[in-house]
């Protein structure tokens, strides 16, 4: 953990996405609703949480377990002048709140894997109001049928995926009705990993573990090499949607 917390110090996006890709689904996620107090969850150094404060007047709750990441969005929430409207939490995403806690919006982009897709669905759904909404990525499968070798890369990372059709099922199981989703554009996995192709190497020249940098550069390159290959197999989408009463 101390190494991926090294090599993403200086690098804003911990995952696929971008400022577009943040404000579509934020405007889905607002249209028509008075929203005035956000949770996000597994939010790291805030690149989306900044965007939430700059797009509305809502307070937001910031969620995640890294302080050091906590304290680069401390940091950058001040330089902004939202620091009044942003609420920084150590804590990790599934732990319980207190009865009767509410938000109007539930934001979680590129972190519901560590909880699983319907454990958070589930989890979750008691902290929306009544015209509460919950905007969620994740990866899913754009082919029904996806190729061995990809799909055996995923798993082993413990990751199964849903295709799309799979996903909305399940979020109305959960009980909510998608408003709108959408799959990611190829440029929102380059931002990601364009930075950390470019950091790796001197990153892992400098870091106290060799073998621990060994290990971690293959695993990022790996990954890169699986998406270069199989990338128009799998996405990031974007899920907004409301609780149904």
């Amino acid at each position: 953990m101390d190494a991926m917390i090294d090599l993403f110090r200086d690098i804003d996006r911990m995952a696929p996405g971008s400022r577009e890709t943040t404000l579509r689904a934020f405007t889905a996620a607002t249209k028509g609703n008075d929203v005035q107090v956000i949770v996000e969850f597994g939010c790291g150094s805030g690149i989306s949480t900044l965007l939430l404060a700059e797009q509305s007047a809502a307070h937001v709750t910031a969620i995640d377990t890294c302080q050091a990441f906590l304290d680069r969005l401390q940091t950058k929430a001040t330089a902004a002048g939202v620091s009044d409207r942003i609420t920084i939490v150590n804590q990790s995403m599934d732990k319980s709140w207190p009865s009767g806690t509410q938000f109007d919006l539930i934001w979680c982009e590129g972190a519901v894997y560590n909880m699983g897709l319907e454990t958070a669905l589930t989890q979750w759904r008691p902290l929306l109001s009544n015209s509460g909404r919950i905007a969620v990525s994740d990866l899913i499968w754009l082919e029904g049928y996806p190729e061995e070798a990809v799909r055996n890369f995923w798993e082993k990372e413990g990751l199964f995926m849903p295709t799309m059709q799979e996903a909305e099922a399940l979020f109305e199981a959960c009980g909510y009705r998608m408003i709108d989703r959408f799959v990611y554009p190829d440029s929102d996995w380059e931002n990601y990993y364009a930075p950390v192709r470019e950091r790796l190497s001197d990153w892992a020249a400098g870091w106290h573990d060799a073998d621990e940098a060994k290990s971690t550069v293959r695993m990022f390159e790996d990954e890169m090499k699986v998406y270069e290959d199989f990338g128009s197999q799998y996405g990031y989408a974007f899920f907004v949607a409301e609780v149904v009463n």
